[in-house]
Protein backbone atom coordinates (compact mmCIF):
# COMPACT_ATOMS: atom_id res chain seq x y z
CA UNK A 1 0.00 0.00 0.00
CA UNK A 2 1.60 3.38 -1.15
CA UNK A 3 1.36 6.06 1.80
CA UNK A 4 2.84 8.68 0.40
CA UNK A 5 1.26 11.68 -0.20
CA UNK A 6 -0.07 12.50 -3.87
CA UNK A 7 2.13 14.94 -5.61
CA UNK A 8 2.37 17.43 -8.24
CA UNK A 9 -0.23 16.33 -11.59
CA UNK A 10 -1.76 13.44 -9.19
CA UNK A 11 -2.40 16.00 -6.29
CA UNK A 12 -4.11 18.10 -8.80
CA UNK A 13 -6.77 15.04 -10.33
CA UNK A 14 -7.63 14.18 -7.25
CA UNK A 15 -9.14 17.80 -6.32
CA UNK A 16 -10.63 17.91 -9.11
CA UNK A 17 -12.49 14.59 -8.97
CA UNK A 18 -13.11 15.18 -5.56
CA UNK A 19 -15.12 18.78 -5.98
CA UNK A 20 -16.68 16.74 -8.87
CA UNK A 21 -18.47 14.50 -6.70
CA UNK A 22 -19.16 16.79 -4.06
CA UNK A 23 -21.16 19.13 -6.94
CA UNK A 24 -22.94 16.13 -7.94
CA UNK A 25 -23.97 15.02 -4.67
CA UNK A 26 -24.97 18.62 -4.03
CA UNK A 27 -26.96 18.77 -7.51
CA UNK A 28 -30.31 20.78 -6.11
CA UNK A 29 -33.73 19.11 -5.44
CA UNK A 30 -36.82 20.95 -6.09
CA UNK A 31 -37.31 20.47 -2.05
CA UNK A 32 -35.11 21.63 0.74
CA UNK A 33 -33.11 23.89 -1.64
CA UNK A 34 -31.59 26.27 0.66
CA UNK A 35 -30.12 23.98 2.93
CA UNK A 36 -28.41 21.73 0.70
CA UNK A 37 -26.96 24.72 -1.20
CA UNK A 38 -25.71 25.46 2.11
CA UNK A 39 -24.20 22.56 3.02
CA UNK A 40 -22.79 22.05 -0.42
CA UNK A 41 -20.92 25.16 -0.17
CA UNK A 42 -19.94 24.46 3.13
CA UNK A 43 -18.42 20.93 2.14
CA UNK A 44 -16.41 22.35 -0.66
CA UNK A 45 -15.26 25.12 1.75
CA UNK A 46 -13.38 22.30 3.93
CA UNK A 47 -12.37 20.73 0.82
CA UNK A 48 -10.20 23.24 0.26
CA UNK A 49 -9.19 24.26 3.25
CA UNK A 50 -8.38 20.40 3.73
CA UNK A 51 -6.16 20.38 0.18
CA UNK A 52 -5.21 23.55 1.33
CA UNK A 53 -3.62 21.75 4.88
CA UNK A 54 -2.62 19.26 2.65
CA UNK A 55 -0.81 21.60 0.51
CA UNK A 56 1.16 23.10 3.41
CA UNK A 57 1.90 20.05 5.05
CA UNK A 58 3.00 18.40 1.88
CA UNK A 59 5.85 21.46 1.93
CA UNK A 60 6.33 20.97 5.45
CA UNK A 61 7.25 17.41 4.44
CA UNK A 62 11.20 17.28 3.86
CA UNK A 63 11.80 15.31 0.59
CA UNK A 64 15.45 14.58 1.29
CA UNK A 65 18.12 15.06 4.10
CA UNK A 66 20.68 17.88 2.70
CA UNK A 67 24.11 18.14 4.95
CA UNK A 68 24.81 21.15 6.51
CA UNK A 69 27.79 23.15 4.10
CA UNK A 70 30.94 22.34 5.29
CA UNK A 71 32.83 25.72 5.98
CA UNK A 72 35.53 26.73 3.61
CA UNK A 73 39.05 28.14 4.82
CA UNK A 74 39.33 30.93 2.59
CA UNK A 75 42.69 30.91 1.34
CA UNK A 76 45.45 33.85 2.39
CA UNK A 77 47.02 35.44 -0.44
CA UNK A 78 50.86 36.39 0.64
CA UNK A 79 51.86 39.82 -0.87
CA UNK A 80 54.25 39.47 -4.12
CA UNK A 81 57.33 40.91 -2.98
CA UNK A 82 59.05 43.16 -5.23
CA UNK A 83 62.32 43.66 -6.29
CA UNK A 84 64.12 47.02 -5.86
CA UNK A 85 65.72 47.98 -9.00
CA UNK A 86 69.64 48.15 -8.72
CA UNK A 87 69.90 51.79 -8.98
CA UNK A 88 67.01 53.09 -6.33
CA UNK A 89 67.73 53.95 -2.91
CA UNK A 90 66.85 51.47 -0.38
CA UNK A 91 65.00 53.32 2.47
CA UNK A 92 66.02 52.53 5.93
CA UNK A 93 69.22 51.64 4.98
CA UNK A 94 72.22 54.29 5.58
CA UNK A 95 73.68 55.64 2.18
CA UNK A 96 77.45 54.52 2.39
CA UNK A 97 79.77 57.27 1.60
CA UNK A 98 83.14 57.01 -0.08
CA UNK A 99 85.75 57.08 3.28
CA UNK A 100 88.93 59.73 1.70
CA UNK A 101 91.95 58.04 1.33
CA UNK A 102 94.60 59.67 4.26
CA UNK A 103 96.51 62.59 2.72
CA UNK A 104 100.33 63.29 4.32
CA UNK A 105 100.34 66.33 6.62
CA UNK A 106 103.54 67.22 5.55
CA UNK A 107 104.63 68.34 2.12
CA UNK A 108 107.58 67.24 -0.10
CA UNK A 109 110.80 68.37 1.32
CA UNK A 110 112.80 70.67 -0.26
CA UNK A 111 116.44 69.77 -0.25
CA UNK A 112 117.46 73.54 0.07
CA UNK A 113 115.30 74.17 3.35
CA UNK A 114 116.43 71.59 5.85
CA UNK A 115 113.19 72.42 8.04
CA UNK A 116 111.06 70.80 5.36
CA UNK A 117 113.40 67.29 6.06
CA UNK A 118 111.30 64.44 7.62
CA UNK A 119 112.76 62.45 10.20
CA UNK A 120 111.26 59.01 9.54
CA UNK A 121 113.44 56.78 11.18
CA UNK A 122 114.47 55.01 8.02
CA UNK A 123 115.40 58.54 6.96
CA UNK A 124 116.29 62.25 7.71
CA UNK A 125 115.46 64.19 4.41
CA UNK A 126 117.52 63.09 1.79
CA UNK A 127 120.08 60.71 4.06
CA UNK A 128 119.01 57.10 4.14
CA UNK A 129 120.19 55.00 7.04
CA UNK A 130 121.75 51.91 5.59
CA UNK A 131 122.85 53.58 2.63
CA UNK A 132 126.08 54.12 0.69
CA UNK A 133 127.98 57.31 2.51
CA UNK A 134 129.36 58.54 -0.57
CA UNK A 135 125.45 58.84 -2.22
CA UNK A 136 124.30 60.12 0.63
CA UNK A 137 126.41 62.76 1.57
CA UNK A 138 125.92 64.38 -2.05
CA UNK A 139 123.09 65.51 -1.68
CA UNK A 140 123.89 67.07 2.17
CA UNK A 141 126.58 68.69 0.90
CA UNK A 142 125.03 70.99 -1.31
CA UNK A 143 123.09 72.72 1.27
CA UNK A 144 125.53 72.33 4.43
CA UNK A 145 128.09 74.46 2.46
CA UNK A 146 130.66 74.57 5.68
CA UNK A 147 131.27 71.20 6.03
CA UNK A 148 133.82 70.91 9.02
CA UNK A 149 137.06 69.48 7.80
CA UNK A 150 140.12 68.83 10.53
CA UNK A 151 137.89 69.15 13.52
CA UNK A 152 136.92 64.98 14.05
CA UNK A 153 139.94 62.85 13.39
CA UNK A 154 137.80 60.12 12.82
CA UNK A 155 137.18 58.95 9.08
CA UNK A 156 133.53 57.73 9.72
CA UNK A 157 132.49 61.04 11.28
CA UNK A 158 131.11 63.91 8.86
CA UNK A 159 130.31 67.05 10.50
CA UNK A 160 128.47 69.80 8.59
CA UNK A 161 127.57 73.25 9.36
CA UNK A 162 125.13 76.15 7.77
CA UNK A 163 124.11 79.24 9.35
CA UNK A 164 121.11 79.69 10.62
CA UNK A 165 120.51 75.32 10.89
CA UNK A 166 121.16 72.88 13.63
CA UNK A 167 124.65 71.31 13.16
CA UNK A 168 124.59 67.71 11.06
CA UNK A 169 126.41 64.83 11.93
CA UNK A 170 126.62 61.84 9.82
CA UNK A 171 128.51 58.83 11.57
CA UNK A 172 129.00 56.07 9.29
CA UNK A 173 129.96 51.85 9.79
CA UNK A 174 131.46 50.15 6.67
CA UNK A 175 131.24 53.00 4.29
CA UNK A 176 127.32 52.86 5.08
CA UNK A 177 125.36 55.83 6.88
CA UNK A 178 124.80 53.89 10.74
CA UNK A 179 123.22 56.92 12.26
CA UNK A 180 122.46 60.97 12.19
CA UNK A 181 122.87 63.44 15.13
CA UNK A 182 121.24 66.84 14.53
CA UNK A 183 121.85 69.25 17.26
CA UNK A 184 122.14 72.78 18.79
CA UNK A 185 123.13 73.07 21.81
CA UNK A 186 123.18 76.50 22.63
CA UNK A 187 120.85 78.68 20.19
CA UNK A 188 117.93 76.61 20.09
CA UNK A 189 115.91 78.69 17.39
CA UNK A 190 117.34 76.78 14.59
CA UNK A 191 116.20 75.61 11.27
CA UNK A 192 116.16 71.81 11.58
CA UNK A 193 114.37 68.28 10.18
CA UNK A 194 111.67 67.37 12.78
CA UNK A 195 109.58 64.12 12.67
CA UNK A 196 106.05 63.77 10.72
CA UNK A 197 104.50 65.20 14.21
CA UNK A 198 106.58 68.51 13.82
CA UNK A 199 108.44 67.66 16.51
CA UNK A 200 112.65 67.92 17.29
CA UNK A 201 114.66 70.42 18.50
CA UNK A 202 112.78 73.27 20.77
CA UNK A 203 110.22 70.68 21.64
CA UNK A 204 109.05 70.00 25.36
CA UNK A 205 109.52 66.54 26.52
CA UNK A 206 105.79 67.01 27.83
CA UNK A 207 105.00 67.01 23.62
CA UNK A 208 107.19 64.38 23.20
CA UNK A 209 104.39 62.34 25.71
CA UNK A 210 101.42 63.55 24.04
CA UNK A 211 102.54 62.86 20.70
CA UNK A 212 103.95 59.69 21.22
CA UNK A 213 102.68 56.81 24.14
CA UNK A 214 105.80 54.45 23.54
CA UNK A 215 108.47 57.38 24.54
CA UNK A 216 110.62 55.16 26.65
CA UNK A 217 113.20 56.63 28.85
CA UNK A 218 117.11 55.61 27.58
CA UNK A 219 118.76 54.83 30.79
CA UNK A 220 122.72 55.39 30.63
CA UNK A 221 125.75 55.34 32.54
CA UNK A 222 126.68 58.58 31.54
CA UNK A 223 123.12 60.13 32.13
CA UNK A 224 121.20 57.55 34.51
CA UNK A 225 118.64 60.63 35.70
CA UNK A 226 115.53 61.36 33.54
CA UNK A 227 114.78 64.42 35.48
CA UNK A 228 118.17 65.70 34.79
CA UNK A 229 120.52 67.21 31.67
CA UNK A 230 121.07 65.36 28.59
CA UNK A 231 118.13 62.87 29.36
CA UNK A 232 117.36 60.73 26.64
CA UNK A 233 113.99 59.67 25.23
CA UNK A 234 113.76 57.25 22.19
CA UNK A 235 110.66 56.00 20.32
CA UNK A 236 111.30 53.00 17.38
CA UNK A 237 110.06 53.90 13.73
CA UNK A 238 110.37 51.85 10.80
CA UNK A 239 113.22 49.71 12.83
CA UNK A 240 115.32 52.63 13.75
CA UNK A 241 114.72 54.52 17.01
CA UNK A 242 114.59 58.50 17.03
CA UNK A 243 116.54 59.40 20.57
CA UNK A 244 115.46 62.93 21.69
CA UNK A 245 118.09 64.53 24.34
CA UNK A 246 117.61 67.43 26.16
CA UNK A 247 120.63 69.84 27.36
CA UNK A 248 121.21 72.10 30.20
CA UNK A 249 117.50 72.35 30.59
CA UNK A 250 115.86 68.54 30.79
CA UNK A 251 112.60 69.56 29.79
CA UNK A 252 113.74 71.08 25.85
CA UNK A 253 115.12 68.67 23.55
CA UNK A 254 118.67 69.88 21.99
CA UNK A 255 119.28 67.19 20.13
CA UNK A 256 117.87 64.08 17.45
CA UNK A 257 119.68 61.10 17.27
CA UNK A 258 118.55 58.79 14.37
CA UNK A 259 120.35 55.05 14.27
CA UNK A 260 119.91 51.16 14.78
CA UNK A 261 121.17 51.79 18.49
CA UNK A 262 119.15 53.94 20.91
CA UNK A 263 121.39 55.36 23.19
CA UNK A 264 123.24 58.66 21.87
CA UNK A 265 127.13 57.83 21.37
CA UNK A 266 128.83 59.99 24.14
CA UNK A 267 131.63 61.08 21.75
CA UNK A 268 131.14 60.57 17.66
CA UNK A 269 135.13 61.41 17.05
CA UNK A 270 136.96 59.11 19.88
Amino acid sequence: MNTEPPEGDDLQRMLVSMKQNVLERATPRPKRHGRRAGIAIGVVGVLLLGAAGGGVALGLIPTSITAEPVPTATPTVEPTPTETPSGAPVVGRPTPTATPSPTSTRPPYALSDPSTWTISGSEVGPIALGGAVADELDDVADVYTGKVEGVCPNPNVSNFHRDGSADLTVVAEAGRVWGVSISAWTDLDVIAPTTAEGLGIGSTVAELRAAYPDLAFVRSDYFPDPDASNAMWTIERNGFHITFQTGSDPTIVSSVWVSTQAEVPYEFCG
